[in-house]
């Protein structure tokens, strides 16, 4: 057994040998004489296409003359036979005449020969099946030929088989033995141990095969070695491992050759999306070949990296791709806003580049100095001031690289995950004021609220981002923008988390309203907004905006015409599955995103 393991295909060969000891059924032979020589007749045996293959059920291949062991004797087939005169001189005795099974014997008919009943008046005969091939050409004393171009239609690639007895006495008293042999190898293709991916499989091809030659029939092939082509044939196969593509009348027919370095199988599936692999093989004629083509698609994971990843699709076909925002950093007490979770199916077209960029988690200040900052989660995080939080980064697909915040790049996405606000961080004598930072997605980002006077600040949304609290007399964040969260600007005020659109950076608000003056508190930052396209409630932007004015498009596709199907948004308060497979309430740390493909169909 030949086992090919190809990158992407797994394609195992195996190579069936044919039996050397052939037998058949022995037809009962009855001597007619004249002039008391011997009637010339035959002794027919034919080969079976011989199949170890445990995943095949049939020992015979289409077109083969046979259903038995031996040549069937309802079958005629035609003979040249060549007689030396004894001096080593050649003359044609039968020019392709039919050999049937008449009067229990085999037979030239209408016409019977007879035996010299000279040792040294040899005859070499030479068989062929079926009788219907053309282009045999022949010259006396030497073994005829066969031009052949393989046929493009599989049905009408034929088995042809041909059998040689040479210089045969010419006093032979008993039936000349003919053992017929095929000259093509057979190609046949079954569904590999490991499947293929999900979908229904409507065609198979052999690429750049030699499929013009002439065949003698001493055995040997010469063939052009100039001109190739493929071979294909329309299929209907489930991707189920073991399941036999092509056999029997399917079987491909092919001229015996040592494939080229361009040799490929080619497999394509009802939405037209195709798989390619080289193979490389020597195919000898009587054999048979079964090449079994499996095909893994793995899902492709993302972790966090803090730079953009790329995912090539390697089939036409449905691809799941899910999304989960970073949380927001935590300071002190653990409430910072959980990352959102997004997905949906989408068609994609083979070797379609996207571009994955997963959010980080926001980053933690300690310092005590009133105008330390630190970064945060990479995607859109905002930044947080002395001793507060980082707000996270979103997760989200797109169509166009380049750096995160890159405004082409930005609105080239089709899926976001929201991020979640950074946590607050500030005690005084009045107790602590630590609050939840705004958990990232669903349409709109989590809202924070402040301790103080319960004052909110709301998160992102699907045309604009969170807006801080606007007090003259205190220090105010940022708000939000399309695809970054607002940074902090007081002291221990949380980073806005990124989104579609970002949350709001964390603010200083007064203890009271009416009296500003009094000790104020920071509040936490407000979370990003999710997206997908195609989802009720999202507002994707037009190509021509520009980032110094985003135009609603209002609708939820986005321009790019990529639209999901099956879709599901869950904010961070909601319980959803995690990456690795637990449940969890929002999602706690880095982001990741995951690309399953689903089906071809």
């Amino acid at each position: 057994m030949v086992k090919k393991f190809l990158r992407g295909i797994n394609i195992s060969l195996l190579l069936l040998i044919i039996i050397s000891t052939f037998y058949s059924c022995a037809n009962e032979i009855n001597v007619f004489e004249e002039n008391n020589n011997k009637q010339i007749n035959f002794f027919v045996s034919v080969p079976q296409w011989k199949n170890t293959d445990s995943l095949a059920t049939t020992n015979t291949s289409r077109a083969t003359p046979i259903t038995d062991n031996s040549f069937g004797t309802d079958k005629s087939f035609n003979l040249i036979a060549d007689q030396n005169d004894g001096a080593g001189n050649y003359s044609t005795l039968i020019d392709k005449e039919s050999v049937s099974f008449t009067n229990n014997i085999w037979q030239t008919t209408p016409y019977h020969y007879y035996w010299s009943g000279i040792a040294n008046k040899t005859i070499s005969f030479y068989a062929y099946y079926p009788s219907t091939i053309s282009n045999v050409s022949h010259t006396a004393g030497s073994s005829p030929i066969l031009s052949y171009t393989v046929p493009d239609n599989v049905s009408d690639q034929i088995d042809i088989m041909t059998a040689t007895n040479n210089n045969v006495n010419g006093n032979t008293n008993s039936s000349t033995p003919l053992t017929f042999n095929h000259i093509f190898a057979a190609i046949q293709f079954n569904i590999g141990s490991s499947g293929m991916p999900n979908g229904t499989i409507t065609g198979i091809s052999l690429n750049n095969i030699l499929y013009k030659g002439t065949y003698n029939f001493n055995g040997t092939w010469t063939q052009d070695s100039t001109t190739k082509k493929s071979f294909s044939q329309t299929v209907s196969s489930s991707t189920t491992a073991g399941t036999t593509i092509t056999s029997g009348a399917t079987t491909f027919m092919m001229m015996p050759q040592t494939l080229g370095s361009d040799a490929s199988i080619t497999v394509t599936y009802s939405n037209g999306g195709t798989l390619t692999k080289s193979i490389s093989s020597t195919w000898t004629a009587g054999n048979i070949y079964i090449y079994n083509v499996s095909k893994t698609i793995p899902l492709a994971a993302f972790d966090y990296t803090g730079y953009v990843q790329t995912y090539t699709t390697p089939l036409d076909g449905i691809y799941k791709i899910e999304c989960w925002g970073a949380s927001g950093g935590t300071a002190s007490s653990s409430l910072a806003g959980r990352g959102g979770y997004v997905s949906g199916n989408l068609k994609l077209e083979k070797n379609k580049i996207i571009y994955v960029y997963v959010g980080g988690y926001g980053n933690t200040i300690t310092s005590t100095g009133h105008t330390d900052t630190t970064p945060g989660g990479y995607n859109g995080g905002g930044t947080c001031v002395n001793s507060a939080a980082g707000g996270g980064g979103a997760t989200d697909i797109r169509l166009i690289g380049g750096n995160w915040n890159d405004f082409s790049s930005l609105k080239s996405r089709i899926m976001v995950a929201g991020g979640g606000g950074g946590e607050n961080n500030y005690s005084d004598t009045y107790g602590p004021q630590t609050t939840r930072g705004g958990c990232g997605g669903g349409l709109q980002g989590g809202s924070t609220i402040s301790r103080v006077n319960n004052i909110t600040m709301p998160g992102g949304t699907q045309t604009s981002g969170g807006i801080t609290n606007q007090y003259t007399s205190q220090t105010k964040g940022e708000n939000g923008k399309f695809g970054i969260g607002g940074n902090s600007s007081s002291n221990y005020g949380g980073g806005g988390g990124g989104g579609y659109y970002g949350g709001a950076g964390g603010c200083n608000v007064p203890k009271e309203s009416s009296n500003a003056s009094l000790s104020g508190g920071e509040m936490p930052g407000s979370g990003g907004s999710s997206f997908i396209s195609g989802y009720t409630g999202c507002n994707a932007i037009l190509e021509s905006s520009t980032s110094d004015k985003i135009l609603s498009a209002n609708s939820p596709n986005h321009y790019s015409g990529y639209i999901f199907i099956n879709m599901q948004m869950l904010a961070g308060t909601a319980s959803m599955m995690s990456p690795t497979g637990s449940v969890e309430t929002g999602h706690g740390g880095n982001g990741y995103a995951r690309i399953t493909f689903v089906s071809a169909n």
